[in-house]
């Protein structure tokens, strides 16, 4: 089992270090997607976090949280939104990451398309404590055991490092009768940081992310939503496909009260596929909150037993003050 365990932690490792930190709901963590959804949404602010837990039957599980903000505004009758996101992810039980990115967009409406263009400036930071692991050189013959008490003889430099990151994107959607497309393209990385805690260099390379989705109305009160989102970087990919469901509960004059749920599957590295996606959700007033659980179908699945990742998402959105519409009464004569 501890073998199994090991080899899980490896390739695991080595996938989130290929792919970066994502989520599955991915559409109920906007800031993470794209910049360009910085302010996309019908309300003046606000506020969302995301929880997503990975294996943690395991002693060293993969716990990801993030938080953000965003709100609108308008310059000289111009829609421009500020936010503001941060990500924490602990993998493997000692290879912390925190990332922390500003985020601001522009939305335009030209000819019935509604088009958004952004920009996420900021800072990552990762450290590792190498005095909390052992390597092949602490192998001590005599007891047949490691031994962290001795030299490794590793050429590490810094156990923390730090540098200047930057993503940009857009998205552009349309409505028509009883459909509305979306299409989203976004860019991470595009300075292509060095990352290493040794003395060579490894620099990211540009992570790139296209998703798309179709709003069908079936009636006013039931619409299918089937949706795709392809993750690539320079060696690794994943591909996640699926539909979800929306009914509407009811309607006011600032929100839609709908539940929704859905089923997607996501395709990993080389196209073999990682995981079965369920997800189920409430849009109630001012809140959105959704659940998500992954169920491994990879070649991991015999050391995992299928068991894979739960998520958390939870989003809250003040109204929309702003008037769109202007009436000035006038007399007849």
């Amino acid at each position: 089992m501890k073998f199994k365990v090991f080899i899980l932690l490896v390739v695991a490792t080595l996938v989130v270090n290929a792919q970066d930190i994502h989520f599955s709901m991915y559409n109920l963590s906007p800031l993470s997607l794209n910049s360009a959804n910085t302010g996309k949404y019908n309300g003046d602010w606000r506020l969302m976090g995301n929880y997503r837990s990975q294996w943690k039957e395991l002693s060293k599980a993969y716990n990801t949280f993030s938080i953000g903000g965003d709100m609108n505004f308008y310059p000289f009758n111009q829609n421009v939104a500020g936010g503001l996101y941060i990500l924490s992810d602990k993998s493997g039980g000692n290879l912390n990451v925190t990332k922390i990115f500003a985020s601001g967009a522009i939305h335009k409406k030209i000819a019935g398309f509604k088009m958004s263009i952004g920009l996420q400036p900021g800072i990552v930071i990762k450290s590792i404590d190498f005095n909390s692991h052992t390597f092949p050189n602490q192998l001590n013959w005599n007891t047949g055991a490691f031994d962290n008490s001795l030299a490794n003889n590793e050429s590490f430099t810094k156990q923390r490092i730090s540098y200047f990151d930057l993503n940009a994107g857009f998205n552009i959607s349309k409505k028509i009768k009883k459909i509305e497309a979306e299409f989203g393209a976004s860019y991470f990385h595009l300075t292509t940081p060095n990352e290493s805690f040794y003395a060579n260099t490894n620099k990211l390379p540009i992570r790139q992310i296209y998703n798309a989705s179709i709003r069908y109305f079936i009636n006013q009160k039931i619409a299918l939503v089937p949706n795709t989102i392809a993750n690539v970087t320079t060696k690794a990919n994943d591909w996640i496909f699926g539909c979800n469901a929306e009914y509407t509960l009811s309607k006011s004059t600032f929100f839609e009260n709908q539940i929704f749920a859905g089923f997607m599957w996501r395709k990993g590295v080389k196209r073999i596929s990682d995981a079965a996606i369920i997800n189920v959700g409430l849009k109630q007033n001012n809140y959105t909150i959704g659940f998500s659980y992954d169920i491994n179908v990879s070649p991991l699945k015999t050391a995992t037993e299928y068991k894979g990742a739960y998520e958390i998402a939870l989003i809250y959105t003040g109204k929309n003050t702003r008037i769109h519409k202007k009436q000035i009464p006038c007399d007849r004569y």
